[in-house]
């Protein structure tokens, strides 16, 4: 155990990003305090790369631990380096990986991140008013239904500005969909309420102006802002709730729940007799936060901001859902403005806004470094590969044919041509027919030539990015030599493990143990079947074939302590065990025999004798690098300049 314990220490100090420690700097940060080949360590250095997991500085004595295991790091770096390491096809590819990886996580945390959270806290002080008008439109919609729908907004536009009724303008031109307009008044809305692209264009509106034509997935609009105040603070809701109903039913209900309150009954014995909502009942009625940020109908969020919360209780409000009693439990505070900032994080995390992935980092990035996808010459290309029609894309040995120089997708300035496209859709796709090609590719293509470009750009914007990049890789190749050289069974001096087997052969023996058959069901009535069959003479190996629905495994153990194997040491050969709960199911034991003590086999105890060799395996080979290397430790001048630094 102490062996995997260090193991696992040692990857993760290896593996991980060690956040280092920054302190100021000192006279003695050029104090050489240790040595390895040609390379020498300062106390600068060796306090930078030291990690605690605290953020106060380290003693003396950590230091002094740390520095053996950082110049041993160090060997062990020049050793990989000589032997090859940092060429490995397979672990320079695994680096590449988590480069990438670690470049998307950069864009994200040191820009997306902070710029979508200044402009959510932002919008998040302000409640907006607004009314719309909607041409519905589908995201396949041809380019005459686009133009037509811009059209109608354009007039719609203009006869709001003219003095036409909203109400007029909307019944006119918005799309009707069940009988309803998609269009029309929108009530308070705050941010992380409606799509992004309504909500970018509504929160850079002025009061009283009214937005050109802009598509969302719903379609095309415009919109008016009409009105705009401060943010209306959520509140922490519980209600009383009666479902509404064709005649006075549901109104008398909600009043007698009311009257039974206003009498002195308590609120949870008037709810569990009156309320008609069966999930917030079990909670005391708490329907939880509320607010214009929650999908909740618009004149029930009215209803609830509209409470005074310092009464007990409201009066019986109508709402679209029914009646409800509303008791506001608290109004959203904050006690510092760092509380407020986490809790609005907490709330862009549930918006569209702001998401942990790659493809949300991709479409930030071409935005950024302004891309462009050149139709036309997807077009062009779209008509000569679906010429070949059925032939695969793989058999196309030709390039387009006078095309292939064309631009078809630009990225941070550099033009991508149609060969370099053919090229890619030969190699994801070269499967498909030449007329199963669609247009949609395109887009997978942007993709493809950002993510190919993203560790390049995290360089130039983060120069620090490369050291995390450099941090990583040699934590990788150490890991990957400890493997080798302390880890390792197929690179053991197995001669070395024979001779501790021989000499210490009584130490790797099997005790007296018991050989059993486990077997499980889901029903008592199938073991029981299991038991007759073998106590009239079957074989504990044919129970599984004979008898349907029940698991058989044949094993020996010397562990006797937990539940169910205690059974087995007081068994009798030949018997059977009550039956017994075993993982959510139904088991009994068959005791098939009691297997004598004896000496394992060398390869019996091959992983036993191995992992006891671990440590002095490794002493050696530290041993080797160190003579190799010339490492040198200077504690002397360590303990100084910690004196001089104190």
């Amino acid at each position: 155990m102490a062996n995997q314990t260090y193991r696992l220490f040692l990857s993760l100090f290896l593996l991980c990003v060690v956040p280092s420690l920054i302190y100021g700097q000192s006279k003695n940060d050029k104090t050489v305090v240790g040595k390895v080949g040609n390379q020498e360590v300062t106390y600068a250095e060796l306090k930078k790369n030291y990690s605690s997991g605290s953020s106060e500085e380290p003693t003396l004595d950590d230091l002094e631990s740390f520095l053996p295991i950082y110049l041993d790091y160090k060997a062990k770096l020049l050793a990989a380096k000589d032997q090859g390491y940092f060429e490995d096809s397979a672990l320079v590819a695994e680096h590449e990986s988590y480069v990438k990886q670690a470049a998307y996580a950069f864009w994200l945390e040191n820009e997306i991140k902070p710029a979508a959270f200044d402009e959510f806290k932002k919008r998040a002080e302000m409640e907006l008013k607004t009314y719309h008008i909607l041409v519905a439109v589908g995201p396949d919609a041809p380019q005459q239904q686009v133009d037509e729908a811009l059209s109608k907004l354009k007039q719609a536009r203009q006869e709001i500005t003219d003095g036409v009724p909203l109400d007029e303008v909307n019944e006119k031109y918005s799309t009707v969909r069940g009988g309803r307009s998609m269009g029309g008044d929108i009530p308070w809305i705050s941010v992380g309420r409606t799509v992004q692209e309504f909500e970018d264009v509504v929160y850079g509106l002025d009061v009283g102006e009214i937005s050109e034509p802009f598509k969302t997935q719903f379609g095309y609009h415009i919109v008016l802002l009409q009105d705009k105040r401060e943010r209306t603070p959520a509140r922490l809701v519980n209600h009383i709730f009666v479902r509404g109903t064709g005649d006075s039913t549901a109104y008398d209900k909600i009043h007698s729940a009311y009257n039974a309150l206003e009498d002195g009954q308590p609120w949870n014995l008037v709810l569990n007799q009156f309320t008609e909502d069966g999930a917030s009942k079990r909670s005391n009625g708490r329907i939880g936060w509320v607010s214009y940020r929650q999908n909740f109908a618009m004149d029930f969020v009215e209803a609830v901001v509209s409470q005074d919360p310092s009464e007990p209780y409201s009066e019986p409000v109508k709402t679209n859902y029914g009646y409800h009693i509303f008791k506001i439990d608290s109004v959203e505070t904050y006690a510092s403005e760092e509380e407020r900032n986490q809790a609005l994080m907490e709330q862009l995390g549930d918006t569209p806004y702001f998401e942990e992935s790659n493809q949300f980092v991709v479409e930030f990035l071409q935005k950024k470094f302004d891309d462009e996808k050149h139709f036309e010459a997807e077009d062009l290309y779209k008509d000569w590969i679906m010429a070949f029609d059925s032939s695969e894309i793989s058999s196309l040995l030709e390039q387009p044919a006078g095309l292939g120089e064309e631009t078809v997708y630009t990225f941070n300035g550099e033009d991508y041509a149609l060969n370099d496209y053919h090229a890619f859709i030969q190699n994801e796709y070269g499967a498909r027919t030449a007329n199963a090609y669609t247009s949609n590719l395109l887009n997978e293509y942007a993709l493809k030539v950002v993510d190919n470009n993203i560790i390049d750009l995290t360089l130039e914007k983060y120069p620090e990015f490369s050291k995390q990049s450099e941090s990583y890789l040699n934590g990788l190749v150490v890991y990957n030599i400890n493997e080798e050289n302390i880890w390792s069974p197929a690179t053991v001096d197995t001669s070395r493990l024979h001779s501790i087997y021989e000499e210490n052969i009584s130490k790797y023996q099997y005790p007296e143990r018991p050989f059993y058959y486990l077997m499980t069901a889901r029903h008592d009535s199938t073991l029981m079947k299991a038991k007759d069959f073998v106590n009239n003479g079957g074989s504990p190996d044919s129970v599984k074939v004979r008898i349907d629905r029940i698991g058989v495994s044949a094993d020996s153990t010397t562990n006797f302590t937990q539940e169910p194997f205690d059974r087995l040491s007081a068994m009798e050969i030949d018997s059977f065990s009550e039956t017994f709960e075993y993982n959510k199911i139904r088991g009994i034991f068959w005791l098939e025999d009691r297997l004598q003590a004896r000496n394992m086999t060398f390869d019996e105890a091959f992983n036993r004798i191995l992992a006891e060799f671990q440590p002095q395996r490794e002493k050696e080979w530290l041993q080797q690098l160190r003579d190799k290397y010339n490492v040198k430790v200077h504690v002397k001048k360590l303990r100084k300049a910690f004196d001089k630094d104190a």
